[in-house]
């Protein structure tokens, strides 16, 4: 449903565009010929907007010479490019984030190391005790899976949106947020470090104990390292297996 109102509003704007950049008035049957085929609609379908547009005030009739854009049409026909634009740029966003190859999954965790490493400043600023024990909690429950044979990622997801919420930061915490449910795969790079080796609960108690001390900078340095880890192997995994060919098998690991 939503790809077809995008495809109306592009198909607005086209024809809407035509007539903005045309000199003189522009009749039904010329926007077919041009517009036609390339937008998919036939010559009622155009001829049925074009009735629409003038009761919204976007075009005018002028005799049988055709249509023109009005000032109102032109605000309307701006306002469609900038929605579109917008779409587009966050489509590409999205598109980058889903990427399982080396590079986009790099780059999600550099961006994620830019939020985050702020995220743990503001936190060990704002911090309560009630947060602190969740977070607390949290760490036990991470050790809990370990123990039980399990990689913790949904625990390790939880962790980090818990300081972003005790950043008291929204803007910070939603650019996670979309990071997290749009790029990050919990699943390849816990089970990455799970294979090199490495304990994400040790480095996940070192970042709260600095946010318990109430020292913001300590925070910041503990998870600057602590993405920086995250990043060094999987660097290490990719070199280690010369391609993303095994990142299907880390995909399948709960």
């Amino acid at each position: 449903m939503q790809e077809v109102n995008m495809k109306q509003l592009r198909n607005d704007c086209e024809l809407l565009s035509m007539l903005d950049t045309s000199p003189t008035p522009v009749g039904a049957t010329t926007l077919v010929l041009i517009l036609g085929e390339q937008l998919g609609m036939s010559q009622a379908s155009i001829g049925r907007k074009l009735m629409e547009f003038d009761l919204q005030g976007f075009t005018r009739l002028q005799g049988r010479k055709g249509r023109v854009l009005t000032i109102a049409g032109k605000r309307h026909m701006e306002e469609l490019q900038r929605k579109l634009s917008l779409r587009d740029r966050n489509m590409n966003f999205l598109e980058a984030l889903n990427s399982s190859e080396e590079k986009n999954l790099l780059d999600v965790l550099i961006s994620r190391r830019a939020l985050e490493r702020e995220n743990a400043y503001l936190a060990a600023i704002h911090a309560t005790s009630e947060e602190l024990a969740s977070l607390h909690e949290i760490i036990h429950s991470q050790r809990e899976s370990l123990d039980n044979g399990t990689i913790p990622n949904r625990e390790d997801e939880k962790f980090h949106m818990t300081i972003a919420q005790m950043s008291r930061n929204k803007v910070l915490y939603h650019a996670l947020r979309l990071v997290w449910d749009e790029g990050m795969n919990p699943h390849v790079t816990g089970k990455i470090r799970h294979s090199l080796g490495k304990n994400l609960v040790v480095e996940h108690v070192h970042i709260y104990e600095c946010i318990a001390a109430g020292d913001p900078e300590a925070a910041s340095e503990a998870m600057l390292q602590h993405i920086n880890g995250i990043i060094d192997d999987v660097k290490t995994f990719f070199a280690l297996k010369g391609s993303v060919a095994a990142l299907p098998k880390l995909q399948s690991v709960d």
